[in-house]
């Protein structure tokens, strides 16, 4: 009230000194600039003293603000220092600077009460924008924001890749792949719907860039090349040979292909060998992808290196190793190496061992560098851990992420890590529909989606009219198998029986009214058995001892053929025999082989097809001599007789990198292609209607280890 009567008495001094001296120089007639000037001399010390009251004001609502603070950092009273800022802040005669400072020590206040205080920081940015208080007021929505918005959800999933070819982690992004099939590199989609030849050669190692701008190649050597590291772009153009195994380049010592891994930025590739008879042992190279230019970065001895990636910005690499002598039981190791040089240093030790081998795994740096990504064991189990790294060196203990079936792995451009996983997986089985046109060409391949459950069955079977088909899934049992028969017309299918024990390998008879199949026993032996297609009724025809794989039946159902070893892409290394159901007699039609021939036998059992380095031949059963009729075949499956044997097919990779279908006269002739493969150029066991109108593909593919990519398993930077 004192300050308040004051103000309000010098207003009235101030009125009343305006007024006289106006007046005074008027009066004197010295005219308004005189007037002013009195006006100035009069009002001066009453300026001051305004002044001096505005500054012991501020003086006093900065001790009031000070208050404020003391009774929220010192006393906790945060009721009491709301009160106080909210004073000042409504204080309109307050500098701006200590009413902005209040509002955010009201915010402060309302986030350590847990309640909102977003709308607060807001006002201070609006309305003292030019205010110190107002940088605090922005960081503070920033944080606020970040958490009204949760941070990304790991996810995980699986990586469909085996219909492709071969591909590792290292040859996709969850979205495009770079992967192998027969002698052939592609870059194409995961769904196999859109595909690109890279390049067709044979013997040859690859891994693409991260970027997948261009590809690494290892050509080892053939008769009419050497052993070359090359690198292509992804389009299959501008082939570059950086290192050839020649008297004044040689490092490679030999045959064996190398392991390799590009920098992020595509300059440099490294080179190791895993191999304990590595032509470099021990040693890491890293080579100029420019010009081929290569130095020793590392040499281990005593030690193998097992994997090297190169940190994000290339200013560093990791590299694990694992010790020769796998009895010494020495600890697994990863190392850090400067890329400019200088002395290796221990990142992470391991002295966990399974079998021989170590249990640790580097996997690969974090797209932003700040870890690297390693398996090991915890507890007995396998788990994913994130070492912190900061210019080359670790900065503290491992982070736990997750346990798991992990093992190699390799992180994507965008952050994400593909991973192999060992575990037991069952085959991959695909069933394909094709009708010919009146050419006899194939076309508009269907999958009919079968429920195989993973049962690596090549003999699916039509029926005599093509209306049916049979096969055989895997029972719930793992053990047990379901023979099943499918209305091609409906979709509709039911089981007809179902096995004990171990294999069973069906064909459709001749009639078309029952099943024949070969079934092992509990015995070990196998039964050969005809199931009545709509009765269900099984009669056994005979029994052998050991394992009989059913191939082929007569078409008077009096001859049946088996091996002991029918392989998911042809037979080989065991006799193909022919039992004759009159004299109960076996006869070899063809002897044991190591030469890995491809063999079937015609469904009249008159003729066998032979596929046997690259060469298509054919000869009646129990004939002599084989006829050659094709060369050049690239594919491994078994040829085929048609059924009205005039002709065989057989599939390969034409001169333009596309796998197909061909036939050829079995009189001689020309080969003529018949149509391209399904599944995306995918291999597998033909199986043609009686008719020949019809064709199922099978193909069946048993993963060595699945594919995971797994996102957002990296901690978000702390602000």
């Amino acid at each position: 009230m004192r300050n308040a009567s004051r103000e309000t008495a010098l207003s009235k001094r101030e009125r009343a000194a305006v007024a006289n001296a106006i007046a005074f120089g008027l009066g004197m007639r010295r005219g308004p600039v005189f007037a002013l000037m009195v006006l100035s001399l009069l009002l001066a010390p009453l300026v001051r003293e305004k002044s001096l009251l505005a500054q012991q004001a501020s003086v006093e609502t900065g001790v009031l603000l000070q208050k404020a603070i003391e009774k929220e950092d010192v006393e906790g009273d945060l009721k009491s220092a709301m009160e106080i800022y909210r004073r000042v802040a409504d204080d309109n005669s307050a500098q701006r600077e200590l009413r902005a400072r209040a509002l955010l020590g009201l915010g402060r206040c309302d986030e350590k009460l847990g309640r909102q205080a977003k709308q607060v920081y807001e006002q201070i940015v609006r309305d003292y924008g030019d205010q110190p208080a107002a940088v605090q007021a922005r960081k503070r929505l920033i944080e606020i924001t970040k958490k009204e918005i949760p941070p990304p959800t790991r996810r995980e999933r699986r990586i469909e890749w085996s219909r492709l070819g071969s591909m590792g982690p290292a040859d996709t992004d969850g979205e495009r792949a770079v992967y192998k099939s027969a002698d052939s590199l592609y870059l194409g989609d995961l769904g196999g719907r859109n595909k690109r030849l890279i390049t067709s050669t044979k013997r040859f190692g690859w891994i693409p860039c991260r970027d997948f701008s261009q590809v690494m190649l290892d050509l080892l050597s053939t008769p009419t090349r050497q052993h070359t590291l090359g690198v292509i772009k992804i389009d299959g153009t501008g082939y570059r040979t950086l290192i050839r195994d020649d008297a004044k380049n040689s490092i490679f010592g030999g045959d064996e292909p190398f392991a390799m891994t590009c920098s992020w930025d595509d300059r440099n590739v490294l080179l190791f060998d895993f191999s304990v008879k590595s032509a470099i042992p021990g040693q890491l190279w890293i080579v100029s992808v420019a010009d081929g230019q290569r130095r020793v970065l590392v040499d281990a001895k005593g030690w193998r290196v097992r994997k090297a990636v190169f940190s994000p910005d290339g200013r560093f690499v990791a590299y694990e190793v694992w010790p020769y002598d796998s009895k010494s039981r020495r600890a697994s190791r990863v190392f850090i190496a400067p890329v400019a040089g200088g002395e290796p240093h221990l990142a992470y030790e391991s002295a966990q061992w399974e079998g021989g081998n170590p249990f640790l795994t580097l996997m690969d740096w974090t797209a932003d560098g700040r870890y690297i990504a390693l398996k090991d064991v915890r507890q007995g189990n396998s788990a994913l851990f994130l070492m912190p790294m900061k210019d080359g060196t670790a900065t503290g203990a491992e982070t736990f992420v997750r346990f798991g079936n992990f093992d190699d792995g390799y992180t994507t451009s965008a952050g994400a890590l593909v991973y192999e996983d060992k575990a037991a997986l069952p085959p991959d089985v695909t069933v394909s529909l094709a009708s010919a046109d009146q050419n006899g060409h194939f076309l508009d391949w269907r999958s009919l989606d079968l429920d195989s459950n993973g049962a690596g069955n090549r003999w699916a079977s039509f029926s005599q009219d093509g209306t049916q088909i049979a096969y055989t899934k895997r029972d719930a049992d793992p053990i047990r198998r379901d023979v099943m028969v499918r209305d091609l017309a409906t979709g509709q299918e039911r089981e007809i029986y179902r096995s004990s024990y171990g294999s069973t390998v069906c064909e459709f008879s001749s009639r078309g009214s029952k099943v024949f199949c070969s079934v092992e026993n509990e015995n070990g032996e196998s039964d050969l058995i005809a199931i009545a297609v709509e009765s269900g009724t099984v009669e056994k025809i005979a029994t052998f001892p050991g394992l009989r794989i059913l191939i082929e039946a007569s078409r008077d159902e009096q001859a049946f053929y088996f091996s002991s070893n029918a392989w998911l892409l042809g037979v080989y290394d065991q006799p193909v025999i022919r039992w004759d159901r009159t004299t109960q007699q076996d006869t070899v039609v063809e002897p044991a082989s190591q030469d890995r021939r491809q063999l079937s036998i015609s469904q009249g059992g008159h003729w066998e097809a032979r596929l046997l380095d690259g060469v298509v031949s054919v000869r009646p059963i129990l004939g002599d001599d084989w006829k050659p009729l094709a060369s050049g075949v690239n594919l491994r499956v078994p040829p085929v007789v048609l059924p009205d044997e005039k002709w065989v097919s057989y599939q390969t990779v034409d001169s333009a990198g596309r796998a197909g279908l061909f036939r050829v006269p079995i009189a001689g002739g020309v080969p003529e292609r018949m149509g391209d493969l399904p599944n995306n150029g995918s291999e597998g066991s033909l199986l043609f209607s009686p008719d020949g109108r019809q064709i199922l593909a099978v193909s069946t593919k048993q993963a060595d280890y699945g594919l995971s990519i797994l996102e957002n398993f990296v901690p978000p930077l702390k602000k």
